[in-house]
C-alpha cells in the first residue's frame, strides 16, 4: 500500500480529478453551448446593415423579423451540425474556415510606414518612378498670302 501512495502517477490522477471537479464547480455546471439562442443588439445591427447595403433602404419591421428568424434557424442548424460532428474532417468546412481567417488577417489594418521607410523604399525603387525627358514642339504655320513679303525677308535672313 505504501508503494501506491508514493507513486507519482497516482498523485497526478488525484490532482487532475481535483482540478476537474473545481473547474466544474466554479462554472456552476454551465454547458459549453447554451440551450437558448440570443440575438444580440450587435447581431441585429449587422443584419440591418447587410439589408441596407443590398437594398439601399432600411428594412421594414416585417423584413427585419424575417431576417432574425432566418438567422435563428441558421444558428439552430449550425449547432445541430456541430453536435452531430458534421464539421469534423470536412474539406469544404476546413477550406471555408481558412478563407475566413485570411479575410480577418487581410482586414487587419497594417501600421502605416514612416517617412524614413518610404524614403528608403523610393531610393531602392527610384527607376520605377523616374520620368523621361519631355519635349514640346509647336508648329507655326504662316500664310504666304497674308505675310508674303515679310516671310521672304525672314527666310533670307535665316538662310544667310
Amino acid at each position: 500500500m505504501r508503494r501506491w501512495l508514493r507513486e507519482p502517477l497516482l498523485h497526478f490522477l488525484i490532482l487532475g480529478a481535483l482540478l476537474f471537479g473545481l473547474y466544474g464547480w466554479l462554472r456552476g455546471g454551465a454547458q459549453a453551448t447554451p440551450a437558448e439562442i440570443v440575438v444580440s443588439r450587435g447581431q441585429l445591427q449587422s443584419l440591418q446593415a447587410q439589408f441596407q447595403r443590398t437594398r439601399q433602404r432600411a428594412p421594414t419591421p416585417e423584413e427585419l423579423q424575417g431576417m432574425v428568424e432566418g438567422w435563428v434557424r441558421e444558428e439552430i442548424f449550425y449547432r445541430e451540425g456541430v453536435a452531430m460532428g458534421l464539421d469534423r474532417d470536412d474539406p469544404v468546412v476546413r477550406r471555408r474556415v481558412a478563407q475566413k481567417l485570411e479575410f480577418v488577417v487581410d482586414g487587419a489594418a497594417p501600421t502605416p510606414p514612416t517617412s524614413a521607410e518610404l524614403q528608403a523604399w523610393l531610393a531602392v525603387h527610384a527607376d520605377r518612378y523616374s520620368i523621361e525627358a519631355r519635349y514640346t514642339l509647336h508648329q507655326i504655320y504662316f500664310d504666304v498670302a497674308r505675310h508674303g513679303a515679310s516671310l521672304d525677308a525672314g527666310s533670307s535672313a535665316l538662310a544667310g
